[in-house]
């Protein structure tokens, strides 16, 4: 009994924490630029901060677009700070609720560990309307005007970090690169992560998602199935079949490259 409670205990010391701040200004206000450029997520800025696009209308240059931003959201972090602050707090309590058994979850589903040296794994409590993740610091963001649906944003971007881990022991010839949008394994990644949240009975239990992926998913069919069945039957067969999480890459990484100009489409 002694030596199963050791490698328990063992096994949590092997897991990441996680750790919860405040966004500081300068990575907002990058953040901010980058995703003001014209691309998928842009409509979404527009639509919550119209008043960005204006002043990057009125601005001659990026230095004077990134002054002026950094004006804009050091006021809106200033006015929002007890609100972050306090979702911050709440966000802390209930995923520690969850944190080990989730990450011990996908760590036995991925067949791979943690990676050892590496720093905590922080969330940036943001002003941001969509969350990215920066997989090499092992880093993401997420909201606080909507705490209720936080815990699953939190999982999605956790699962990104072990699954190119994976993914880089599975496939080492795929450069880095293209673990990036718009390129087909970044693509495949965003269309794995929710069918996993929502399938995997463990994960789904602690997480609770509600969502499958993006609202683009929805539109695009491959055959008769619509992407997510397609790629949810292939991954719930692999499983079923017993195959281990390396096989089961091979087989999605396959069907992807099959099917790469459907995918292409969200």
């Amino acid at each position: 009994m002694n030596l199963i409670i050791k490698k328990f205990e063992s096994d949590l010391e092997k897991l990441p924490k996680i750790n919860f701040d405040l966004i500081d200004l300068d990575r907002e206000v990058d953040l901010f630029y980058s995703f003001m450029k014209p691309d998928r997520f842009s409509s979404v800025f527009d639509k919550m901060y119209p008043e960005l696009r204006a002043i990057q209308n009125e601005c001659v240059d990026k230095d004077e677009c990134i002054r002026r931003y950094r004006n804009f959201l050091d006021n809106l972090q200033t006015i929002n700070r007890e609100e972050m602050q306090s979702a911050k707090e709440k966000i802390k309590v209930e995923w520690e609720k969850i944190s080990d058994d989730f990450l011990k979850a996908l760590s036995d589903h991925f067949d791979t560990e943690w990676p050892e040296g590496k720093p905590d794994i922080v969330g940036y409590v943001s002003n941001l309307p969509v969350f990215p993740r920066f997989l090499d610091e092992y880093a993401f963001c997420i909201g606080y005007r909507n705490t209720a649906n936080v815990m699953e944003t939190i999982g999605h971007e956790i699962l990104h970090f072990l699954w190119f881990k994976k993914w880089k022991e599975v496939f080492p010839e795929i450069e880095r690169k293209e673990y990036e949008s718009p390129h087909l394994a970044w693509r495949l990644s965003e269309i794995m992560d929710p069918i996993i949240l929502q399938c995997h009975p463990t994960i789904k239990e602690l997480i609770k998602p509600k969502k499958w992926g993006y609202s683009s998913f929805e539109s695009i069919k491959i055959g008769d199935l619509g992407m997510t069945e397609y790629f949810k039957k292939i991954y719930l067969d692999s499983v079923a079949y017993g195959d281990r999480f390396d096989v089961t890459l091979k087989k999605l990484w396959e069907e992807a490259k099959s099917h790469e100009k459907e995918i292409s489409a969200f």
